[in-house]
């Protein structure tokens, strides 16, 4: 038996092509150059042909300090709703996902189920972009000094790259574990607000009023 044919017996040349496999999906995603379209606004669903691997699993988080929401913005600056506009524009066109303004310093991204926009929004955090969960929104930062090639950009490759991995390599079984948990969440706290309103009112949960 050759030594190349005993590596693949004993599983050694599997394990080092992993390794290097694993090796390269931790590497930083190198910064996609900016493309654009005949009227100058920005390619953004044409920009990225693969992502690195999630910070969650090892991967190096997108950016290298937390970008946080600026809620002290002025909601009629002009360059506030310029990259609130483009954000919301960025989002769909990689993530297929509507967004909207929230309040100053968020936009609110709608998503099919409670658990994956709980997923996307811990993710995002992870890779070093602020953003929360609430139902089946999760909220992404936005700020008036942001440029297109700087903040702008972060979010909305953040949001391209979890959308990404929730679509594509979660699997089925486990999504379906998220949505379980969600319903169960959704059931207790459905229960806790009866209880609460039995118990102002006098009533003990299990007797008769």
């Amino acid at each position: 038996m050759s030594i190349e044919t005993s590596s693949l017996a004993d599983g050694s040349s599997f394990d080092a092509a992993e390794r290097r496999r694993r090796a390269e999906l931790a590497k930083p995603m190198s910064s996609a150059p900016m493309k654009y379209n005949d009227d100058g606004s920005v390619a953004w669903d044409d920009m990225w042909d693969s992502f690195c691997m999630l910070a969650s699993a090892g991967g190096p988080p997108h950016r290298g300090a937390m970008l946080w929401p600026d809620e002290g913005a002025d909601a009629d600056d002009p360059t506030y709703r310029q990259a609130t506009q483009e954000i919301i524009r960025g989002v769909f066109l990689v993530s297929g996902l509507r967004a909207r303004p929230d309040k100053p310093g968020w936009i609110a991204v709608e998503c099919p189920t409670d658990s994956m926009a709980d997923w996307i929004a811990r993710q995002g955090v992870q890779e070093n972009v602020f953003m929360r969960s609430e139902g089946n929104r999760f909220f992404v930062p936005c700020g008036s000094q942001w440029t297109t090639e700087g903040e702008i950009k972060n979010v909305i490759t953040v949001v391209a790259k979890t959308t990404h991995y929730w679509a594509d390599h979660i699997p089925a079984d486990a999504k379906t574990a998220l949505a379980v948990e969600e319903s169960l969440l959704r059931l207790a706290a459905s229960l806790k607000r009866l209880f609460g309103r039995k118990r102002s009112s006098g009533v003990t949960p299990g007797s008769k009023p």
